[in-house]
């Protein structure tokens, strides 16, 4: 069955050169790692950092035949690439706005030989909204990408604040979807999480920062005024669908002015992918709760595993219908890939 991947990763050799050059957060430096060895290590906040291995460094960079080779092995027909972060929306406008125009214009040079293996969501530096939405635009109409992708709060603020509403009423008048994906919580957040740092990244603080994120969407209003927005989560939707319920039953009652319930704007304006998601029981909540329609496949790689993946979305008890909406069907209607 054809598998179209849509949370799949790459850096530039710009950004990647941008990152170890500065000396402010988010940075690569080279470290000691305790045994007396050199390591590459992402500084993405004065409390958050990771390795960074030559093998992920090189995963990230190719964006040609080793990484379709991989594909090949694994069994992924397509995939959607964006940037991993940190994103530039982390630097100045200036820089940021100018690296995000160098990086859809080289990735679009290095997906046209193979238009049938890749498409990919724009980087935007959305600090500043208004020039964020102006190359969201042209990477659509221009280089032929298929949305945009934004890394959650922007120096601690979310994307409800009326100022950013440009960029999801531009990706509607356009008709492409906004990828949100996780960064670590804002700083206020992150104080709390700190002293247990297992829970600053994909442990718990992605989840919780982006699932707060889409709530604040919903509640805002967001989707009232511009109600042909389409958001995607990866994740599974970053624990939203489990708690539907939950927060229509009280919705009204604590006050919320937003004009319908949470499952009803979730349904309508969201999609989610199976990205770094890979048990069958959450799962089957997620396709219980939303029904196939919205749910597309996705890896994480290269995070994840390309294998484990595929092996795990071949391996879920649903029928081959509603499989194949998830693998590829929805992705082709929404994209248009």
């Amino acid at each position: 069955m054809k598998k179209i991947a849509l949370e799949e990763h790459f850096i530039s050799q710009a950004h990647l050169d941008c990152l170890r050059a500065r000396t402010d957060f988010p940075r690569l430096a080279t470290v000691d790692d305790g045994s007396g060895n050199k390591v590459e290590r992402l500084l993405r906040t004065p409390t958050s950092s990771q390795v960074y291995t030559p093998r992920r460094v090189s995963q990230l960079l190719d964006v040609g035949a080793g990484r379709i080779a991989e594909m090949d092995r694994s069994g992924v027909d397509m995939q959607i690439l964006s940037m991993t972060g940190p994103g530039v929306e982390e630097f100045d406008h200036a820089t940021g706005t100018a690296l995000a125009r160098d990086i859809n214009d080289e990735v679009a040079d290095k997906i046209k030989p193979n238009r049938q293996r890749f498409a990919a969501f724009a980087t935007l530096a959305y600090g500043d909204p208004a020039a964020a939405a102006d190359e969201l635009e042209r990477a659509v109409t221009r280089l032929g990408f298929v949305g945009g992708k934004l890394n959650s709060h922007v120096g601690g603020e979310y994307l409800d604040e009326r100022k950013y509403w440009v960029l999801f009423e531009r990706a509607a008048t356009l008709g492409v979807p906004i990828y949100l994906h996780p960064k670590e919580p804002p700083q206020k957040m992150l104080d709390l999480i700190a002293p247990y740092p297992t829970l600053m990244m994909a442990t718990w603080g992605f989840a919780a920062d982006t699932s707060l994120h889409a709530m604040r969407l919903i509640a805002s209003g967001l989707f009232d005024a511009h109600p042909r927005t389409k958001i995607i989560l990866g994740h599974l939707g970053e624990g939203i669908p489990f708690w539907l319920w939950r927060m229509d039953n009280h919705w009204k009652k604590e006050g919320c002015r937003a004009n319908r319930l949470p499952s009803e704007y979730f349904r309508d304006n969201f999609l989610v992918t199976t990205s770094g998601m890979f048990t069958q029981q959450t799962f089957l909540c997620v396709y219980q709760v939303l029904g196939a329609d919205t749910m597309m496949f996705a890896v994480d790689y290269p995070s994840e595993s390309n294998d484990a993946g595929v092996q795990f979305i071949e391996s879920v008890p649903i029928c081959e219908a509603d499989k194949a909406k998830i693998c590829h069907g929805t992705a082709v209607k929404l994209l248009g890939v």
